[in-house]
């Protein structure tokens, strides 16, 4: 499977290479390349994407997740409803941890 994302809208994009395909694509192999960079990826570039969407996925703008009291984790953020598309970040969310399992 090979996802092409523009690190300029890096949380989007991947939300909609990962939501468009299959739960048999999901199950391959993943290739990761960056708008407008040249590489192949060897496994850096997946890593790197892998890195930097989860970072991504706490960013508060999305009102996903929150930290907790204690400061030191994050837990899912009980007023995300404000963002209209939160359950399918949510989902989103679950697709892209299952594909760092694997």
């Amino acid at each position: 499977m090979q996802i092409e994302v523009d690190r300029n809208h890096l949380f989007q994009g991947s939300y909609n290479q990962l939501m468009t395909r299959t739960v048999r694509e999901l199950e391959g192999r993943i290739q990761v390349s960056f708008i407008n960079e040249p590489g192949y990826d060897a496994g850096g570039l997946k890593r790197e994407w892998f890195l930097v969407v989860s970072r991504e996925i706490f960013n508060q703008n999305y009102c996903l997740f929150e930290k907790s009291s204690s400061g030191s984790t994050y837990q899912p953020n009980p007023k995300s409803y404000v963002n209209p598309d939160h359950l399918n970040y949510f989902k989103f969310i679950g697709r892209f941890i299952g594909k760092a399992l694997v």
